[in-house]
């Protein structure tokens, strides 16, 4: 991967395994990038909003993180502006 973002270090059973990172642009999730992992098992780009996402959110459409954050933080705001 050319560009990936991020170098992460994770513990697991007394090994430490090390490697390049992004994060999905839809969903927010980690992803780790292994040596010589096919790009299609990592995951996708997708082409309407140019970002990198995960395995999980390719073919799902354009729904990136912010816009969900915001569509969230617009309705608690509504609800808590009907409350007298």
């Amino acid at each position: 991967m050319r560009n990936p973002g991020g170098w992460t270090f994770i513990y697991q059973d007394g090994k430490v395994e090390e490697g390049e990172t992004f994060t999905c642009y839809h969903c927010n999730c980690l992803v780790m990038i292994k040596p010589k992992e096919r790009p299609e098992d990592i995951g996708g780009f997708c082409t309407i909003c140019t970002k990198l996402v995960c395995s999980q959110c390719v073919g799902k459409g354009c729904d990136p993180f912010e816009e969900k954050r915001r569509r969230i933080e617009a309705s608690y705001h509504a609800r808590r502006s009907y409350e007298g």
